[in-house]
């Protein structure tokens, strides 16, 4: 009875592969869904692909945004998102903002669509009702087109080791 259940375990243990990172496949729909002269709301749908052979989940992510280290917003997502395995998701993202860093980011990406992107958060991810926290840094250059086309994207890592919680980078 003990080496089946030692059996079970190692099988258990090698079983449970270190995750593949969740790979970020640019955005679409960049839009400002609300203003008022308190608080504006943008909203994209994020692409993000998951090359692992099983089904990753996402919870409870919170972030602050920077369009050319100037402070744009600040994201927050409470619902669970299950990123399908070896496929893309769009997840649907709102962002809380001021109308004036809505407008001084606005009238900068008339001239120049490049901006440098920096995000700074936290998310828990996890499969199978396990989930740790994971920290957000990600910084790269990104083409933010007014119309809402995320056309210039590089599919670029959004973060290294999901399982040991390393710092989220590009």
């Amino acid at each position: 009875m003990k080496y089946i259940l030692a059996a079970g375990l190692l099988c258990l243990i090698f079983s449970c592969s270190k995750p593949k990172e969740p790979v970020y496949a640019g955005y679409e729909n960049f839009h400002i869904k609300k203003v008022s002269l308190q608080n504006s709301i943008i909203g994209a749908d994020l692409k993000l692909y998951n090359p692992n052979n099983y089904d990753l989940q996402l919870k409870k992510a919170e972030a602050n945004v920077y369009f050319d280290e100037r402070f744009l917003g600040h994201v927050y997502l409470d619902t669970l998102i299950t990123l399908r395995m070896m496929d893309t998701t769009y997840i649907p993202l709102s962002m809380q903002s001021t109308p004036r860093d809505i407008l001084a980011q606005s009238a900068r990406l008339l001239f120049n669509p490049k901006v440098k992107v920096k995000i700074d958060g936290k998310v828990k991810a996890g499969k199978s009702g396990f989930f740790i926290n994971v920290p957000i840094n990600y910084e790269g250059e990104q083409s933010i087109n007014l119309n809402g086309e995320g056309k210039d994207t590089v599919i670029t890592p959004i973060h290294n080791n999901i399982n040991k919680g390393d710092t989220l980078k590009n």
